[in-house]
């Protein structure tokens, strides 16, 4: 081969594996997305907690870190408080890079289809609420936008 297709070759495989990545990283997103909107609706529609948790998704997430995605790269800069309203249940979270708050949120969807939904002791109406704010809050602060908290 010359050198003039050599470079195309590579060009060519570069090209691919950048492509690779904004897919997995917008396929991220949209299942992110897809739960919250789940999760909306199974928790108004008072669903069955064992069904709800059973609808969550994470495969594009597994794909994502097979994969080597970086997920910082989806939104570059720290989770900020305005985006999160000043709610001090988030503060914890304040100043976290995308890719922490995302394996946090797939973290919580794991713990929850390994729950007990039997036991008394675990409140898992709950989770699954605080489990749809944080989602909230991360899907605002990859969109770089502001959450308004009115007061009750």
């Amino acid at each position: 081969m010359t050198i003039i297709q050599d470079l195309y070759h590579i060009f060519d495989n570069e090209y691919a594996r950048h492509l690779d990545r904004r897919s997995s990283k917008n396929l991220l997103v949209m299942e992110l997305r897809q739960n919250l909107a789940f999760l909306r609706a199974g928790l108004a529609e008072r669903l069955d907690d064992s069904t709800i948790i059973a609808g969550l998704e994470e495969g594009q997430y597994r794909r994502a870190n097979e994969k080597g995605t970086p997920l910082d790269s989806i939104q570059k800069k720290c989770l900020a408080r305005r985006t999160y309203g000043g709610v001090k249940e988030f503060e914890k979270y304040h100043g976290w890079s995308t890719g922490q708050l995302i394996h946090k949120a797939y973290e919580r969807v794991a713990v929850l289809k390994k729950l007990n939904l039997n036991s008394a002791a675990i409140d898992v109406r709950a989770r699954l609420q605080y489990l749809f704010k944080f989602l909230m809050v991360l899907i605002a602060h990859i969109d770089n936008t502001e959450l308004h908290i009115t007061p009750k």
